[in-house]
């Protein structure tokens, strides 16, 4: 895939390329959704097979996701309503292999 591909495909802009990995901005349902991909050099991500798939199914993920913390966090009647912000795929060790992120609103 190439750079323009990835960024038509998940309607994206704010390609950076740093030596930490490769960041961009989807643009999804009128929400933006910062992709974070930590460790990964620029080929790497291109070269990924997985991104037609996953914007494609991100929207059971992100469903299945809230189902999971539902279950753990029921009395949580925020769970719901959390936003999907972040997508992080990491190889450095931070997060593992790939996240769903959420905001969950400023720490008390």
């Amino acid at each position: 895939m190439t750079k323009d591909q990835l960024l038509s495909l998940w309607n994206a802009d704010n390609w950076e390329v740093m030596s930490c990995g490769v960041y961009f901005t989807a643009h999804r349902a009128d929400k933006e959704l910062h992709i974070n991909c930590n460790d990964y050099t620029e080929a790497e991500i291109l070269a990924m097979p997985f991104w037609e798939r996953l914007a494609q199914e991100l929207d059971e993920l992100d469903r299945q996701a809230h189902e999971i913390l539902q279950k753990e966090f029921p009395d949580d009647e925020d769970i719901p309503d959390l936003p999907l912000t972040d997508i992080t795929i990491d190889k450095s060790g931070c997060y593992g292999t790939f996240s769903l992120c959420y905001d969950t609103g400023d720490a008390p």
